[in-house]
């Protein structure tokens, strides 16, 4: 009984915080994009006409994917769109459920494995349909009847994340003979783990992360178990419990009482099964192989996971590389290697994969730049530094350079350009000025990463991506001509430099990333033995200097060139995949007359009906009283381009009234409008005080309010902007008894102006608040028609960040003012009150106030499947008000309560703490922040006390990469 009653209060508390949220969405296109579409049996592909062939490749790599999925799972019959989203620089994709549809970010990025991108992106997301559609069956069902398509997502919080995406991993890897299952750079930090530390985390660890310490994603460990699950159980095992959780939910916890019907498991156990058998295979692998240490050149890291990315030479005793660790944001370091000390000399943007150029002192990368307006299209630009005259510049403007060399003699970069047609091509700039030199398209428009210039600067060059797999080519600048190196296979291939027609480079071949030397005889020869993988190769006479990694993360290292081992080709390399029958079959012929690209005209498509509620429930009343659920009804859509988002509703209010509302949100120009309207209720009726009777004609309640936004989003290196003006109109129909006349006036318009600003720098994963950041919020209202009742209100909200004494320790000054100038009413305070005191309202008023927050502990402690703790922090404050013309609400104990009035200036102060902890709870995969606050208005009083809580809850998405 318990049980059941918990799942009907997840069950309805879930679809509320998802409805208010508006669902997921992952933002928008430009407006004057036209659309194409490409309909299937099973597909509805909606693409930009501009991305040409690129929507037929991919349905076809869709119906490619069906065909050898339904080999995994049982066949669905299903319909759901698939949105490609072509002007962004990133490679993802996500599976989101209300509404349901699967959305693609086609370009490949520059640390692929040696697959095809449409078909990895097909078969992972598609995976996630398939897994998806499993659980719509019997009760789950049922109740989809009841609740449309937001209750699979619900009823998906029961399945762990990591068995959707290992389970989409394994799929991309069993049926397409690659696939992240076959990389070693996707198994080499669970390896190093295991084999270094001797043990592994706990389960609760691994699921739910750690501030403490470094914890692979679920991609990573999700795959092992769900491979290890097939090599030793049942093929069928995750299959049936996929229909046991959709047929029976209410078990709350079904996935273990299903493995433990087919195979006597749990997910612990399977976990704990599955690391002590790969601990065992990796140890031995290790040890056969002879596998090296070496020793690092960067400082020592004294038990901190510290990431050393793309170490450069900069100077005889000098290297410039990139940081990362959970304690500080990204930044690029300069490392002296005798006395291994550092400091750091720049933060930059966002920027992935971590790789800089280096010559000539100047150094050279590529950061991605968001559109001001639509997150669905983002740039990568080119950035320089000048070390000599510590300036950094921005080269290129509104351009999709993936990554970028400089030349040898620190005059011209070597770029790879993926436009939002699809179109590869190398291009040769100016290091000085950021003109295009020269552009070259690859041959037949193999996608290229990591461009590398040879040593005597005659040649670049890249890694090519093919269907036949990863390569490597090179460009001669005098001839123009390409040729091929290493030709297309499946060796996962990423670091490459030419000398003297010796070519070194970074190859998988023997199941741990190692470098390799391709000399002009064609006999390959191993420089190194590393024991988890090298990367970022890069040579400065017979140094080679790379990053090489250990449960500890990548340190920069050194060795030699010679003596040079014979290749490792023929060792075994330890991929669970390996022990599993991988009978490939051959992608499936479809007629080319299949695809018929058609016009998507947006005007057709603005609802889509996705979910719906048996009762009504409005997200802000819910948190302050989870009492507020009224019956009714409530209806959501939202289409597939996220332009116009909505809400119907009917509410049975405690009045026993009949209360209509809705919510539209168009986000499909420029400015964003949202308008919501509520009608029905019974009217507030304002008398002032006056012994008079009520207006004789009381007509139904209307609140009317549109707003017209445009939000925009600025990066700029290390600082993020936001700036939102926004204007908006309120429409009230209430009673107000106008004494002067004896009448009441019926129904007030309030418009207000806002503009709100944000400058955020780049933070660490453990920090509380931000590094430093600037928040700017002024508002003004006024009743332009209602000038007797409403006066005017003005109010400017500032937040100043800073960083704390300790690391990730933060503090926050806020300064707020308001100002009203009063008619008969006031407007509610917008700024905010002394923690500990309610019910007042001002008329002239400024805040101050500081907060100091710090982490006290993580302990990664849980009680079972009950409780994991994440983190505990403490927060001291101090607020201080002084406000003028004061309205104190008192409320006697009969229940009634009444406003008096102060007119002189009043001072309002409180001081003391907040407790919190981060956690989850039954390992449902959204943290919850809550705890205690304390306010003490005095030292002598007794504290006001208050709880905190915060869930941050989103709708269901799956992807195919972690963000």
């Amino acid at each position: 009984m318990r049980s059941a009653l918990l799942f009907l209060f997840l069950f309805l508390l879930l679809p509320v915080y998802n409805v208010s949220g508006q669902y997921y969405e992952t933002g928008q296109d430009p407006s004057s994009l036209k659309w194409m579409q490409i309909k299937t049996d099973r597909f509805t592909v909606i693409y930009p006409e501009k991305y040409g062939t690129g929507g037929k490749a991919f349905a076809e790599s869709l119906d490619q994917a069906y065909s050898k999925l339904i080999t995994l799972f049982p066949e669905k019959k299903f319909k759901i769109p698939v949105v490609i989203h072509s002007l962004t620089t990133q490679s993802n994709g996500y599976v989101a459920w209300a509404p349901k549809r699967m959305e693609i970010y086609p370009t490949p990025e520059q640390n692929t494995i040696p697959l095809d991108p449409n078909k990895q992106l097909a078969t992972h997301e598609l995976a996630h349909v398939f897994q998806m559609e499993a659980l719509n069956t019997g009760f789950t069902k049922a109740l989809s009847v009841v609740l449309g398509e937001q209750i699979t997502g619900v009823i998906s919080t029961l399945i762990p994340l990591w068995f959707f995406e290992g389970d989409a991993v394994f799929a991309e890897t069993v049926l397409t003979g690659s696939g992240r299952g076959r990389n070693p750079s996707f198994q080499k930090q669970l390896k190093a783990i295991a084999v270094e530390d001797g043990k592994y985390y706990k389960y609760d660890k691994s699921i739910s992360g750690s501030y403490r310490d470094f914890v692979p994603d679920h991609y990573q460990s999700g795959f092992q178990m769900v491979a290890w699950s097939l090599v030793k159980y049942d093929p069928q095992i995750w299959n049936s419990a996929l229909k046991f959780t959709g047929d029976q939910p209410f078990t709350l916890n079904p996935v273990n009482i299903s493995l433990s019907r087919s195979a006597g498991l749990k997910k612990e156990k399977l976990y704990r099964e599955t690391f002590d058998t790969l601990k065992a295979i990796w140890t031995k692998e290790i040890s056969e192989n002879n596998s090296m240490t070496y020793e690092p050149v960067n400082p020592p890291k004294q038990g901190k996971y510290i990431n050393y990315y793309s170490p450069v030479v900069a100077g005889t005793d000098s290297i410039i590389a990139i940081k990362t660790s959970l304690a500080s944001p990204s930044s690029f370091v300069l490392i002296t290697s005798s006395g291994k000390s550092e400091k750091r000399i720049h933060i930059p943007g966002q920027m992935y994969p971590w790789l800089i150029s280096y010559a000539k002192g100047k150094l050279v990368w590529v950061e991605s730049q968001s559109d001001p307006r639509w997150e669905n299209r983002n740039y990568s630009v080119i950035k320089l530094m000048d070390l000599h005259k510590h300036k950094t510049i921005k080269l290129s403007r509104k351009s999709r350079y993936l990554s970028a060399s400089i030349s040898p003699d620190g005059r011209q970069i070597a770029a790879v350009e993926n436009t939002s047609g699809n179109i590869n091509s190398i291009v040769f700039i100016d290091a000085g000025t950021g003109t295009v030199l020269q552009s070259v398209p690859s041959p037949d428009n193999a996608f290229l990463q990591r461009p590398q210039w040879a040593e005597d600067g005659k040649k670049v060059t890249v890694i090519s991506l093919t269907e036949a797999g990863e390569g490597i080519m090179s460009y001669t600048l005098s001839d123009k001509r390409w040729e091929n190196l290493i030709l297309p296979g499946n060796d996962d291939l990423q670091s490459s430099f030419l000398r003297n027609d010796s070519l070194f480079f970074i190859s998988s071949q023997s199941g741990t990333d190692n470098i390799y030397l391709l000399t002009p005889d064609k006999n390959i020869r191993s420089i190194t033995n590393s024991r988890f993988g090298a990367s970022d190769l890069f040579l400065k006479g017979e140094k080679v200097l790379f990053s090489d990694y250990s449960s500890e993360g990548n340190s920069v290292c050194l060795t030699k060139l010679s003596p040079a081992q014979e290749s490792v080709y023929n060792s075994s390399p330890s991929f669970l995949i390996n022990r599993i029958d991988t009978k490939q079959q051959p992608d499936e012929t479809i007629p080319g007359d299949k695809y018929s690209p058609v016009p998507y005209r947006k005007w057709q498509h603005l609802f889509r009906f996705h979910s719906w509620m048996p009762f009504y429930a409005d997200l802000e009343e819910v948190k302050s009283d989870p009492a507020s659920v009224r019956p009714g009804v409530m209806v959501m859509t939202q289409n597939s381009l996220s332009t116009l988002i909505s809400t119907i509703g009917y509410e049975y209010s405690k009045e026993k009234n009949n209360v209509f509302h809705t919510r539209v949100a168009w986000k499909g120009w420029y400015p964003v409008i949202e308008s919501q309207l509520d009608y029905g209720d019974d009217p507030q009726i304002f008398k002032t005080g006056e012994s008079v009777g009520d207006p004789s004609d009381i007509q139904s309640g209307i609140r009317f309010t549109n707003t017209i936004s445009v939000p925009l989003q600025f990066s700029s290196g290390r600082f993020s902007e936001f700036l939102m003006p926004s204007f908006s109109s309120e429409y009230n129909n209430k009673y107000i008894y106008i004494k002067e006349e004896g009448t009441y006036d019926y129904g007030q318009t309030i418009l207000s102006g806002r503009v709100y600003f944000s400058n955020y720098h780049r933070s660490a994963m453990r920090d509380i608040y931000p590094r430093w950041a600037q928040t700017f919020d002024l508002n003004y209202s006024f009743a332009p028609f209602d000038k007797s009742i409403y006066g005017t209100d003005i109010s400017l909200k500032t937040s100043f960040y800073f960083p704390g004494i300790f690391p990730n320790n933060g503090i926050k000054l806020r300064l707020e003012k308001e100002k009203q100038d009063a008619a008969k009413y006031l407007f509610g305070n917008r700024i905010s009150f002394p923690r500990g005191y309610n019910e007042i309202i001002s008329k002239d008023i400024g805040f101050v106030s500081v907060d100091y927050v710090t982490p006290l502990v993580y302990p990664d402690f849980n009680i079972a499947s009950l409780l994991y703790l994440k983190r505990i922090r403490t927060g001291l404050f101090y607020d201080y008000a002084s406000g003028t013309g004061n309205y104190h609400y008192n409320q006697s104990a009969s229940g009634t309560g009444s406003f008096s009035y102060h007119n002189y200036t009043e001072t309002f102060k409180s001081f003391g703490f907040e407790l919190l902890a981060d956690f989850y709870v039954l390992r449902i995969p959204f943290m919850i922040s809550g705890g205690l606050q304390a306010a003490w208005k005095n030292i002598d009083e007794k504290p006001s006390l208050e709880l905190l809580l915060n869930i941050d809850l989103f709708g269901m998405t799956l992807g195919k990469n972690k963000l």
